[in-house]
């Protein structure tokens, strides 16, 4: 059974929309679509190329593009001779430091043989014998589990876990470096990511397992490393401990795309997925569109995108259309939008949580609300209130904006919140 292909009314392979994050080399997702970011992108490249070792952190709100940015970044370091890993090395709050140290030394492993499939020497085999028992073990889940093939051929000695990580693990990446280096390599860069779900707790947490393995890999010659997550978790596992402060610089913190590369960013995506060469392709969206989302989702890109994939798929899987289509309507969408959204937060919140939802996006959708102020407006004491919020926040329906300073957080209603509502 062939299932239809809505997009190819308006001359699209499939949707547009996506938010896959992009991956160098990708058919689907190339880096080749990515769009603005020239000063933080050279930025975090001058750093790399102006050391032997570097440290870097991108900050920001959800859905900016932060994961992204580094994806070409990432990109524009292996055109450069740096050898680079596709996968992100995601921290928890159950990482410990002899955890992220045997993350650290798989990613570099796996960006050996990413760039070197043929490694061969005791360094590769010492790292594939420790990274294989580290994995085992149930760690590294987050990377790939391919690789385990490299072609070493003399041994090394490597004690047995759980103390191999803390006592072999430093030595086996400094090795690993060492022989990256060796065969001209100008460095290996790492991305720790999903800084973006830790609460601030966790954030503590991770800070003092950065910590913890400060003086044994991330000081190491040749190792470049960027940690990617939201401003204040990001300010927090950076900038916590002074050993960690020392050695990294200032968070790059990211702003919103403007507008016009908002729709440069769109009209990328419809010229690489057109179907037909021999005819254009039509913009699924009005102008309107864009600028209304846009302005919901103050930048947030993830979030826009969903809500118009979700929509338009909506929209065509019930309308009869012949072999093309004409640009949605801001007037046919948001009404789609609003029923989706409404069932879907309703369902995920309970008719309390929602209730107060709709209490506060009466009063002013998009105004920024403290705690005391929320209090106040739905007569409710101060830990209710923060209960509230932690489930708003997991639903999506609420987001914390960066604290300033002493200053109270502030709280937004998102971009899908303010279309139910």
């Amino acid at each position: 059974m062939v299932l239809p292909n809505l997009w190819k009314l308006y001359n699209l392979q499939s949707s547009p929309y996506f938010q896959a994050t992009l991956h160098q080399g990708s058919t689907a997702t190339p880096t080749s679509l990515f769009v603005g970011r020239k000063q933080e992108r050279q930025q975090l490249l001058s750093t790399i190329g102006g050391s032997r070792s570097s440290r870097q952190a991108v900050a920001g709100r959800p859905g900016l593009g932060k994961t992204t940015l580094v994806q070409a970044v990432k990109a524009d370091a292996l055109a450069a001779g740096y050898w680079v890993a596709d996968e992100l090395i995601s921290i928890t709050a159950e990482s410990s430091s002899e955890v992220l140290l045997g993350q650290l030394l798989a990613g570099a492993y796996d960006a050996v043989l990413a760039c070197n499939p043929d490694a061969a020497g005791v360094a590769v085999e010492a790292a594939q014998q420790l990274v294989r028992s580290f994995r085992l073990q149930g760690g590294g889940v987050n990377l790939s589990v391919a690789g385990f093939g490299g072609g070493a051929s003399r041994s090394a000695v490597i004690s047995n876990p759980p103390s191999a990580l803390t006592l072999d693990g430093p030595r086996v990446l400094r090795d690993l470096l060492k022989f990256t280096l060796r065969k001209g390599a100008q460095g290996l860069l790492l991305h720790l990511n999903n800084l973006e779900n830790l609460s601030e707790a966790d954030a503590e947490r991770a800070a003092d397992v950065l910590r913890g393995i400060r003086d044994q890999a991330l000081l190491l010659d040749g190792l470049h490393l960027i940690v990617v997550g939201t401003t204040d978790a990001v300010r927090t596992v950076v900038q916590r401990h002074t050993q960690i402060r020392s050695v990294f610089g200032d968070p790059v913190v990211l702003e919103p795309l403007a507008l016009p590369e908002v729709r440069q960013l769109l009209d990328y995506r419809y010229q690489a997925l057109q179907l037909d060469p021999n005819r254009p392709w039509r913009a699924p969206i009005t102008n309107a569109v864009v600028e209304t989302l846009y302005g919901l989702f103050r930048g947030n890109l993830r979030g826009m995108l969903k809500s118009l994939e979700e929509g338009i798929q909506a929209l065509l899987g019930l309308t009869i259309m012949g072999d093309a289509a004409m640009p949605v309507s801001l007037d046919d969408l948001l009404p789609v939008l609003k029923r989706r959204n409404q069932l879907e937060l309703e369902g995920r919140l309970g008719i309390t949580c929602w209730e107060r939802v709709l209490r506060w996006a009466a009063m002013d959708p998009a105004a920024r609300q403290t705690q005391a102020e929320l209090a106040r407006l739905w007569r409710i004491r101060q830990p209710s209130v923060s209960q509230t919020l932690q489930q708003l926040t997991a639903a999506g329906a609420v987001e914390a904006l960066p604290r300033c300073g002493r200053e109270p957080i502030q709280y937004l209603l998102t971009g899908t919140t303010r279309l139910a509502t």
